[in-house]
């Protein structure tokens, strides 16, 4: 990878462990509904108090670790949660056939392992502060690390358990875990963690609404991007009536063209701005989900993809380096909520996606998801007056 040539051994040896762990979680978030409904029998509904579980915990999960980091936890224990976490988690799922052990025990440990990303996102940072790197690009490297374990992870679980079953699939994971343990050892120094930062004298942390309004903007584009990957099968294979296969081509067209915009959106933000970058991404969000609305051959499909790569690249590429410049000095906090805000908009998305299809039709669900990239625009706009700290220049 060209781009990692110039890059600190140290600096790569992270990016390896941000790959290595989305790998990880990858191979098992979209594989577990699958698993419930056909590997134990359970009802499609009963999905739902897996996920109802699993995200609201993540979400307190990843905020918790953020909090611990700014205060100076060391890196290298906090991952270690993730590490165990995972271990055990696929542990169990070799063997367990209960949906209820599944949400007693899986569903916590999905959460504790859910933790991981946040974390090394905020060591990237922390490293490239202390190492005088631009923290922008580091950012999007780490960024493109998940997009690039997300092409990988999900293909490889659903070929193995569609060939020789879940309990192949998940021992896969738990080796490609044994992996990630490894260099969590290898990578991450034994007392690594945030500098000591300086306290109000009244003990006081008075609100960040900057980061708050970040965290609002890249929940819009999250929505966008969940409706859509959560209407597109049936919407493209039962409402239009295109091919089985244009679903995955089109996320294969997506996930492609994304990680090559991830880079240069790094480039383009010094030229333009964050926020200016973002901006276009949201118009070109919204254009794209409109004309997913008028496809109606697979060519015209993939077109489009390509052009939703991009807005999802451009996302992707500068999202959290923008959320993180609201708070410079909290490094961690910033990171749980762009993480935050990645894990609830996909929720959000979902669920919301089945009662509008049902309400209207999977059209009206690709119409709600170019109004949500909108309402991102219409706030990057409002707030424009609304900028980093004056020492967070250095993103």
């Amino acid at each position: 990878m060209r781009f990692l040539r110039h890059v600190p051994r140290q600096g790569v040896l992270i990016f390896g462990l941000q790959l290595t762990h989305s790998t990880c979680v990858s191979a098992l978030i979209p594989l577990m509904g699958y698993f419930i409904v056909a590997g134990l029998g359970s009802q499609p509904w009963q999905v739902g108090l897996y996920t109802g579980l699993v995200m609201p915990l993540t979400l307190i999960a990843t905020r918790w670790a953020g909090e611990r980091l700014d205060k100076g936890f060391p890196v290298r224990r906090l991952l270690l949660i993730s590490v165990a976490a995972y271990l055990m988690l696929t542990a169990i799922l070799t063997r367990t056939d209960s949906l209820l052990i599944l949400i007693a025990a899986a569903a916590p440990l999905m959460s504790l392992a859910n933790l991981g990303s946040g974390t090394i996102f905020t060591f990237g940072r922390l490293y490239a502060t202390q190492n005088g790197l631009d923290v922008a690009k580091v950012n999007s490297w780490l960024r493109m690390a998940v997009s690039l374990a997300w092409m990988i992870g999900p293909a490889v679980s659903f070929f193995l358990a569609a060939r020789f079953g879940f309990a192949a699939a998940f021992s896969c994971a738990f080796a490609l875990g044994l992996v990630y343990a490894l260099l969590w050892y290898v990578v991450v120094p034994r007392e690594f963690r945030a500098p000591q930062r300086q306290v109000a004298s009244d003990g006081s942390d008075p609100i960040n609404w900057g980061l708050r309004i970040a965290g609002l903007i890249c929940l819009g584009f999250v929505i966008t991007n969940s409706l859509f990957v959560s209407a597109m099968p049936l919407f493209f294979i039962k409402d239009v009536g295109l091919p089985g296969a244009t679903p995955g081509l089109s996320l294969t067209v997506k996930c492609l063209v994304e990680v090559f915009i991830i880079f240069a959106s790094v480039r383009l933000a010094a030229r333009i701005g964050l926020r200016q970058v973002l901006m276009i991404a949201a118009c070109l969000g919204a254009v794209s989900m409109m004309l997913f609305a008028q496809a109606g051959h697979v060519w015209q499909v993939l077109v489009i993809s390509a052009l939703e790569g991009v807005y999802y690249g451009l996302f992707a590429g500068v999202a959290i380096t923008f959320v993180q410049s609201f708070a410079p000095d909290r490094p961690g906090r910033a990171t749980a909520v762009y993480m935050n805000s990645l894990f609830l908009g996909g929720m959000i998305g979902s669920v919301s996606m089945g009662f509008i299809a049902s309400a209207a039709d999977f059209k009206t669900v690709l119409f709600v998801a170019a109004s949500a990239s909108l309402a991102a625009f219409a706030i990057l706009l409002a707030t424009w007056k609304v900028q980093p700290r004056p020492h967070a220049q250095e993103l």
